[in-house]
Formats: structure tokens, sequence, C-alpha cells
């Protein structure tokens, strides 16, 4: 089964105010949703800063298949 690269870069607002980027790279299935992979993203975001709120996203992919 072939699979692809796909990168997130996840924007959280920390409760003391601050600005934090969490970068999340993963490999799926080929045409994986951009809300799947945004969805996966912001989850892993919160677990590193439990407290935050999510800002923004942005989902990306290297375009090649593995």
């Amino acid at each position: 089964m072939a699979t692809q690269n796909y990168y997130a870069a996840v924007h959280v607002r920390t409760a003391s105010g601050d600005l934090a980027t969490i970068y999340h790279d993963t490999s799926g299935p080929v045409g994986m949703p951009a809300s799947q992979v945004r969805a996966a993203a912001e989850k892993a975001a919160l677990r590193q800063i439990p407290d935050g709120t999510i800002e923004g996203s942005r989902v990306s992919t290297d375009g090649k298949h593995h």
C-alpha cells in the first residue's frame, strides 16, 4: 500500500498568552483528507500544551508516494 508524508504546523495560544507553533509530521495513506491530518495534528498539539487554544493550523504534503 502506498503512503504519503504529511506536515502540519499548529499555532497554539498558551494560558499565559504566548503563541507557540507545534509541528506535526506523519505518514498515511495517499490522498488522506487535510481535515483528518489537521484534526490529528491539533489533538497532538493540545497534548503538548493542555491549557492552550488553537489559533490556526496549516497542512501540506510532499506530494511523493512511498
